[in-house]
């Protein structure tokens, strides 16, 4: 802290998917300003490192490399410091931005609009560029597998968890949603559906596709709670723990998963939203100076999509899980979590 703060309260941050210990510290200033920061510490070696396999301490080595710290506007660095104690462990400074993250379910048209260009803007700076080689970035084929084999483990039953690796019983015993939600996705499918997504997130090799497309930086986790609007105008991203070198498509199906089809904030089709498509294209391209191959863009997406379903597609059940939950909300849910695997098997017949 500055040598012109006199006093710093602490307290734990908590109902966070995070697996690490995160600290609020709000400093009072000896001119009688206080500021709030946030300090975030992970152990040196998780199980989210065995999972991806990426470098240890990921998201403190991107800072490190600049990354997180050079973005094009109007994204705005949160981490303003790093350290690694003696026992090995990685520390992390930000500034306190919750003052920005939105609510669930308020986000507006012009908020979509505002992430969608700034992302954009960052995967543009990235675009196919050698950089990403010196970078400490986790494999889309890692970041899935960290949600995927989990899924699968899950859906075999007690002697599959316990005979998976270790890695997946830490996951499944940190996010308990999975746990909750799947088996309540699942019966909602009915078992034709069901055994097509197993099957689907167990045969991974449509993820190839997504080679063919130019690489980028990508956060990896554009949910509401990593986003954050400043009244200045600017654009915050936190928790770069699943960054990752991919296709900037993954990023957007990511979001569109949670935002339109799991948690939407209106009576909108998911494929309302679809026109931002076009939002994030424009921006890249004039960030690029120069079209790109929307074609493949769009064949990606597909494919990105797929990704997303594999990762997060028992999000769909939560607003059914429950004892007082109603037909119609039974019925709603049902129908959507059946759209999304006729939209699957859309994309995979077109594309593998």
């Amino acid at each position: 802290m500055p040598a012109d703060v006199v006093s710093v309260a602490k307290a734990p941050l908590t109902g966070g998917r995070t697996g690490a210990a995160v600290v609020r510290l709000d400093a009072l200033f000896r001119d009688g300003v206080e500021r709030s920061y946030v300090q975030k510490t992970l152990p040196r070696d998780t199980w989210r490192d065995a999972a991806m396999e990426s470098t240890p301490g990921a998201e403190v080595a991107l800072f490190e490399s600049g990354a997180t710290r050079d973005l094009p506007e109007p994204l705005a660095p949160t981490m303003f410091a790093v350290d690694r104690g003696e026992d090995g462990a990685y520390r992390m400074w930000m500034h306190d931005v919750s003052a920005g993250i939105r609510p669930r379910g308020a986000f507006t048209d012009a908020d979509e609009r505002t992430l969608v260009e700034g992302v954009a803007r960052l995967h543009a700076a990235y675009w196919d560029s050698p950089r990403l080689a010196e970078l400490p970035l986790a494999t889309m084929a890692g970041t899935t597998r960290i949600f995927a084999e989990p899924l699968v483990a899950l859906a075999g039953g007690p002697a599959a968890v316990a005979t998976s690796p270790a890695w997946v019983r830490s996951f499944l015993d940190e996010f308990a949603p999975m746990g909750v939600y799947l088996p309540r996705f699942l019966e909602l499918l009915g078992p034709d559906d069901a055994d097509f997504f197993l099957h689907f997130v167990v045969e991974r090799g449509w993820l190839r596709l997504l080679d063919d497309a130019p690489m980028t930086l990508v956060h990896g986790d554009l949910r509401r709670a990593n986003i954050s609007f400043g009244d200045d105008g600017t654009l915050r991203l936190i928790d770069w723990e699943f960054a990752a070198r991919g296709p900037g498509a993954t990023d957007l199906a990511w979001h569109w998963f949670l935002h339109f089809w799991a948690y939407p904030g209106d009576d909108r089709l998911p494929e309302e939203h679809d026109p931002l498509l076009d939002v994030y294209v424009a921006a890249v391209e004039a960030a690029l100076g120069r079209a790109i191959d929307r074609p493949l863009f769009d064949r990606t997406w597909d494919v990105a999509w797929l990704r997303a379903l594999s990762q997060l597609g028992y999000c769909l059940a939560d607003p059914a899980v429950g004892d007082d939950v109603d037909s119609a909300t039974i019925e709603a849910v049902r129908g959507r979590c059946t759209r999304a695997i006729a939209r699957a098997r859309r994309a995979l017949d077109a594309h593998v």
